[in-house]
């Protein structure tokens, strides 16, 4: 009896994985997947976020990632070989810089950049710093003396030279730099320099020499940066990540993060989070009728999707209260 009740249950065994192997073939797999979507979607809004997962869990989730995973080097090799491929691809043909960035980003980046104190406080904050008071200083110096060694005729210049005595000379451009130094310090830290006006004409300079700029093709691009200066620039940004993921401040501000999140979204259902990301019934339908059936496809040619039905329900079916069920129905 017991070996009958064994042979029984195998073939209720081998009988629901032809069921349920059958519902997940091409010819059915489209319903199914749409039937519990639906399911999922009506049913996620019984539940808040907060209600599925904690802060904790994503606190702890996120720092496992963005922390502690040791980053191969690997993906910087990858991010080389990409941008190869997309600087290769990006400066062919006689595409102007115009069509891929549009003037009005240009102008809202720029008008943003002057309206923001950051911006205003910065150039004054060059205004005071004396190296650039020296380094332009410096240049304004070199102009100037450009401008007379070229603007005398030579035999003048000679006489003049050979007349002065030398210490006249380096006098005369000790003075002359130390008063360009006074002049430009003044300039740059006159208030009026940063008035509204003069930083609305700024702004028109600017415009006007990005008009120009946007005329030239995208290909033109390669004089002022090659595909190696973007992939190290990657690599100096990639390596100062590693280095400030590690710390404190960095922790903190995840921490923050996922808690501003939970903040804001924490009584949301998942539906209603999903809706607000923009992510719709239509689109997700559209990724899982791309992905499983192809997918699906292989694992049962291979009979994997078979064996791991079997391994989840065969323990039941070779259980003693499965057994039993059958016995009272025999």
């Amino acid at each position: 009896m017991s070996e009958k009740k064994q042979e029984i249950a195998e073939r209720l065994l081998d009988g629901l994985l032809d069921h349920l192997c059958e519902r997940l073939t091409p010819a059915q797999l489209e319903g199914v997947i749409t039937q519990e979507l639906d399911y999922l979607l009506a049913q996620s809004d019984r539940f808040s976020l907060s209600q599925l997962v904690s802060v904790e869990q994503v606190q702890t989730t996120a720092r496992k990632y963005a922390v502690q995973m040791d980053i191969s080097g690997a993906i910087p090799e990858l991010v080389g070989d990409m941008v190869e491929r997309f600087y290769d691809h990006g400066i062919q043909g006689q595409r102007q810089i115009g069509e891929v960035l549009d003037e009005s980003a240009v102008e809202a980046f720029l008008d943003k950049l002057l309206e923001i104190p950051l911006s205003q406080h910065g150039v004054a904050w060059l205004g005071r710093n004396p190296v650039l008071l020296a380094v332009l200083a410096g240049g304004a110096q070199m102009g100037v003396k450009t401008v007379l060694h070229q603007s005398l005729p030579a035999p003048l210049r000679a006489q003049l030279l050979k007349r002065l005595p030398p210490r006249w000379l380096a006098s005369l451009e000790l003075r002359l730099q130390e008063w360009l130094l006074r002049r430009t310090e003044q300039l740059l830290s006159d208030p009026y320099l940063y008035r509204d006006d003069n930083l609305e004409e700024l702004r028109d300079l600017v415009l006007v020499a990005w008009q120009d700029f946007a005329q030239r093709p995208v290909a033109e691009l390669r004089e002022l940066i090659s595909s190696e200066d973007i992939q190290e620039l990657f690599v100096i940004v990639f390596e100062y990540w590693r280095e400030l993921r590690h710390s404190d401040y960095f922790n903190s501000l995840l921490d923050t993060g996922v808690q501003a999140f939970f903040d804001k979204y924490g009584d949301s259902t998942p539906g209603e989070l999903l809706a607000e990301l923009g992510i719709s019934r239509e689109m997700m339908l559209d990724d899982a009728l791309r992905f499983a059936p192809p997918i699906l496809a292989v694992l049962q040619r291979e009979g994997l999707v078979r064996e791991w039905l079997r391994r989840q329900l065969g323990p039941y079916f070779a259980s003693e209260s499965a057994l039993a069920i059958l016995e009272e129905g025999l």
